[in-house]
């Protein structure tokens, strides 16, 4: 039987997997020490909650037992259910031609289960708290009905600020590293396919969004690179495109063509005319919402301080074919 065989097989026998992870997250000794040796994945950064009763953690186990399934085969079996839809498709007059806007977006879905979602969602709250102890040192919230932001990697303007700072990778401006489980984060998204490896994140924003929380139409500015990727948690909201996006009032906007749902532990990708000509934002949110923005910063644009992450290095995608469930035209392969 081959690889996939296998791993099909497995798959079908042990039924939904179902990882009771505890949501032990690493202090920052841990986070400063850790042997870069351990590239383990975010199910093994987790330990065992508490002993479970039920019958699916119990045939899971015994599933577990009988094939002996290594960690790696049990990545690989995640990584196989990932759903991945890549064929967009919204056409808009754009500068006298006629564009699919589109073109470019990823929506991979179940990339992360609710014990992982559990453990970033936590870590997010700490930090969050720690922002408002002024513990960190890019942590603020946007006026009106702006969100929650906190930046790592990079300090960077969303527009030209008041003391006449452009938008963009702020060179000068330090900004704390960052933190180890969203290294571990990054890490699956490249070698799940999800990511490139030609474009690794060493960057990221944490938006944290109350009822009512927006953000505005905009495109993402050129001193990162292109994909990069937006991860959802806590609730599923909208995200609209349209290449005239315009703000109507604060948190309501006109001409957005095209309304995507982002589910919990899915992840957007945005690359080409998704990225570069369709604007997108995110209306006025129903309910409490944590999203995590993955950019990889131009090397020109680098901050005076900044040194690459050596966790970072030589991430390689999975060494096999992952086919786009429902697409037969669209595989992603490693060799």
């Amino acid at each position: 039987m081959d690889n996939n065989s296998f791993i099909r097989q497995s798959e079908l026998e042990i039924g939904s997997e179902v990882y009771l992870l505890s949501k032990r997250i690493p202090s920052q000794e841990q986070e400063v020490t850790l042997d870069v040796s351990h590239m383990m994945t975010l199910e093994d950064e987790l330990s065992e909650e508490e002993d479970q009763k039920d019958s699916s953690r119990e045939a899971f186990d015994a599933c577990l037992e009988n094939h002996k399934l290594s960690r790696e085969q049990r990545e690989h079996i995640r990584a196989i259910n990932v759903k991945r839809k890549r064929d967009f498709v919204y056409f808009e007059k754009v500068n006298g031609e006629i564009v699919n806007i589109l073109d470019g977006l990823e929506l991979h879905t179940e990339v992360f289960n609710a014990a992982e979602q559990n453990m970033i969602v936590d870590k997010v709250c700490e930090l969050q708290e720690k922002g408002q102890k002024g513990e960190l040192k890019r942590a603020f919230t946007a006026r009106g009905k702006g969100r929650s932001t906190i930046q790592f990697g990079c300090c960077f303007n969303y527009r030209t600020s008041k003391a006449g700072n452009p938008a963009g990778i702020l060179k000068h401006e330090t900004v704390d590293p960052l933190p180890h489980l969203f290294k571990v984060i990054i890490r699956r998204l490249v070698k799940w396919h999800v990511l490139p490896p030609t474009c690794v994140p060493d960057c990221c924003v944490v938006n944290i969004y109350d009822e009512g929380d927006c953000i505005p139409p905009h495109i993402d500015n050129h001193d990162f690179l292109r994909p990069f990727c937006t991860v959802s948690f806590l609730s599923e909201c909208n995200i609209l495109f349209g290449s005239n996006l315009k703000v109507k009032e604060t948190g309501e906007y006109t001409g957005g063509s095209y309304s995507l749902p982002l589910p919990v532990g899915s992840v957007l990708v945005l690359n080409g005319n998704g990225a570069d000509v369709a604007k997108h934002c995110v209306p006025e949110v129903p309910t409490k919402r944590i999203s995590i923005t993955f950019r990889k910063m131009d090397e020109s644009k680098w901050p005076v301080w900044f040194t690459p992450e050596p966790y970072l290095q030589g991430i390689q995608p999975l060494p096999y074919e992952l086919k786009s469930p429902g697409s037969s035209d669209h595989v992603w392969s490693s060799e």
